[in-house]
C-alpha cells in the first residue's frame, strides 16, 4: 500500500524504525489502558531535578554532556520552580563513538560563520552533537575550542528544546491530544514564531506511544522535582518545510512535489534557507505559516488517464496550479486541536476546551464561515458503545485560490469501554472525505494527508456538493478547461 510508505517520514527519528498501519481514522486511535495494563508504565519517584536525574543515571552521561555545554539548559533543567516534559536519549540510542575525520573541524568552523547571528538553522541531530561535544572534551584548550564550543552550545541549546514541552505531561496526559508545543521557537518566523509542534500517536496493538509518527517512547513517567522524563528511542529532530517533507518521500508525493514546481508553489509551502555572498548572514525566505492537504501518487494515478496527460502538459498548467492552490490554506496553521491565523491573533488550543464536552458544537475563530453540526456517517455515538464527544467543529476555510474553501470536520472521541482505562481517537474530514495521516508537524505549519484529488467545485462560494471526488471527474472535459480559464 503507497500511502503506508508514508511513515517513513524520517523527520523525527531513524529510518530503521518499524511503520504503523493507518486506517482513515482508525490510526489515531489510542489505548492507554492497555499500556497500563502490561506494565508498560514506569512511575519512579525522585528527588532530584530533571538534571540532577538525568546526572546521577550513568545511561543519559553522554546526553548530559551536550547538556552541559549550555548554562541555558542546564538552568532549565535544573530549576526546581518549573514544571516541565523532558524527552530523553539515553546512551544506548546515540551513535557509536567514531574518529574525527578531517572535515569535521571545518565542519564546526562553518557552523560558527553560518550560525554567529542568527541560529534559525535547526537541521542537526542531537546524536551528531554529542559526538561533537565529546570531541570537543578531548581536545587541549584553545581559542578556536572555546569558539567551537560556544557554537555547539547555541545549537544544543536549540535542538535540545525541540525535546521539551513547557508543561508537565505524564502519559495519560500526551494521549489526550493529537500535539504539544515545544519549547522551540524559531526566529526566522517559522510558525510566525509560535512554538514548533510534537504530534503524539498510541497505539494498541503492540502498545506504543509515538512522538513524530516514528520515535518510539521506551520508558515513561520517570518523575523528577520539575516535572517528568521520557525515554525515546531516536533522537527528536525539528521539522523541515512542508515541501521539503513531501519532496522526501517521493514514493508517495512524487506526483504532488512534481506539480508544485512545475507551476510555480513551491515557495508557498517551503522555506529554505539562504545567505549572502560570504555566507555569513542568514535568513531564511519563503511561507512562514501555512496548512496542506497534499494527495498521495495514488491521488492523482486515480484520474482518468487522459486528464493526468491534460494536467501535465502545458495546455493544463494553469488547471494543475488551480487544482493545487485548492488544496492549501495560507497564513493559517490548523492541527486537529490546534488553530493559529498568522493574519490576526487567533490561536486556540482545542484540546483544553473541554471538560464535558458531550453534545458542545465548537466554533473555530476562523477567517471565514463556520458552519453547523455535521453527522459523521461512519463515527457516532450510537455506533461505538461507551464513547463520548470531547470536541468537534466545523469551519470553512478560505485556501489560496481566490473564492474558493475547504469544509473540514474535526471530533475528538474518548472511550470508556475499560473502566478507568480511557482511549482517545480522532475522526478529521475536509470536503467529506476522510483524512489521514494528519498533524504531521512541519517547520512552517502542518501537513495533512488526502487519497483524493479534492473537487474544487465543491469549495466555491462556502458551497460544497453530495457525490465522490473519483466520478467528479469523469466528466471533466465538460467542465475543467473552461474553470480553469476563468478569472
Amino acid at each position: 500500500m503507497r500511502l503506508a510508505k508514508l511513515l517513513t517520514l524520517a523527520f523525527g527519528c531513524s529510518a530503521s524504525a518499524l511503520p504503523v498501519a493507518t486506517l482513515p481514522w482508525f490510526g489515531q486511535i489510542t489505548f492507554d489502558g492497555l499500556v497500563e495494563y502490561l506494565g508498560y508504565m514506569s512511575n519512579l519517584a525522585e528527588d532530584g531535578t530533571i538534571y540532577q536525574v538525568l546526572k546521577n543515571d550513568r545511561q543519559y552521561s553522554r546526553l548530559v554532556k551536550a547538556i552541559d555545554l549550555s548554562e541555558n539548559v542546564v538552568g532549565l533543567l535544573s530549576d526546581p520552580s518549573k514544571s516541565i516534559t523532558f524527552f530523553a536519549l539515553p546512551n544506548s540510542k546515540l551513535p557509536r563513538h567514531h574518529k574525527p575525520h578531517r572535515g569535521d573541524r571545518r565542519h564546526d568552523e562553518s557552523l560558527v560563520h553560518c550560525l554567529a547571528d542568527s541560529l534559525s538553522d535547526v537541521s542537526h541531530d542531537l546524536g551528531d552533537l554529542v559526538q561533537r561535544a565529546e570531541e570537543l572534551e578531548k581536545e587541549p584548550e584553545s581559542r578556536d575550542k572555546e569558539k567551537r564550543k560556544e557554537t555547539l552550545a547555541r545549537i544544543v541549546q536549540k535542538i535540545i528544546a525541540y525535546h521539551i514541552l513547557p508543561e508537565l505531561y505524564g502519559t495519560a496526559d500526551l494521549i489526550q491530544n493529537s500535539t504539544y508545543a515545544t519549547n522551540l521557537t524559531l526566529n526566522d518566523g517559522s510558525m510566525d514564531s509560535k512554538p514548533q509542534r510534537l504530534s503524539f500517536l498510541s497505539t494498541s496493538i503492540p502498545p506504543r506511544l509515538r512522538i513524530n509518527m516514528l520515535v518510539e517512547v521506551t520508558k515513561r513517567d520517570i518523575k523528577a522535582k520539575n516535572g517528568v522524563i521520557h525515554q525515546i528511542s531516536h533522537a527528536l529532530l525539528p521539522p523541515p518545510s512542508i515541501f521539503q517533507e513531501t519532496f522526501f518521500v517521493p514514493e508517495v508525493f512524487s506526483f504532488f512535489t512534481s506539480a508544485i514546481q512545475r507551476v510555480g508553489l513551491t515557495g508557498v509551502i517551503d522555506r529554505w534557507q539562504c545567505s549572502k555572498d560570504d555566507g555569513h548572514n542568514v535568513s531564511f525566505l519563503g511561507a512562514t505559516a501555512t496548512t496542506v492537504f497534499a494527495p498521495t501518487s495514488g491521488a492523482f494515478e486515480r484520474l482518468p488517464k487522459k486528464l493526468r496527460s491534460y494536467l501535465f502538459s502545458p495546455f493544463g498548467r494553469k488547471a494543475l496550479k488551480k487544482l493545487l492552490e485548492y488544496h492549501i490554506v495560507p497564513n493559517s496553521v490548523l492541527y486537529t486541536d490546534y488553530f493559529h491565523n498568522s493574519t490576526s491573533s487567533d490561536v486556540k488550543e482545542f484540546s483544553h476546551c473541554f471538560k464535558d464536552a458531550l453534545e458542545t458544537q465548537f466554533e473555530v475563530p476562523v477567517p471565514a464561515l463556520v458552519d453547523g453540526h455535521v453527522e459523521d456517517p461512519v463515527l457516532t455515538r450510537n455506533t461505538i458503545p461507551f464513547t463520548e464527544l470531547v470536541y468537534e467543529y466545523n469551519a470553512t476555510l478560505p485556501t489560496l485560490l481566490e473564492d474558493h474553501y475547504l469544509r473540514v470536520h474535526v471530533a475528538r472521541y474518548k472511550s470508556n469501554l475499560i473502566p478507568r482505562c480511557p482511549r482517545y481517537f480522532t475522526s478529521f474530514k475536509v470536503n467529506g472525505r476522510h483524512v489521514g495521516p494528519f498533524d504531521i508537524p512541519a517547520r512552517n505549519g502542518a501537513l495533512h494527508v488526502v487519497s483524493t484529488i479534492l473537487d474544487p467545485r465543491k469549495g466555491r462560494d462556502h458551497q460544497a456538493n453530495n457525490g465522490g471526488d473519483e466520478a467528479a471527474w469523469e466528466d471533466w472535459e465538460e467542465w475543467l478547461h473552461r474553470w480553469a480559464m476563468e478569472n
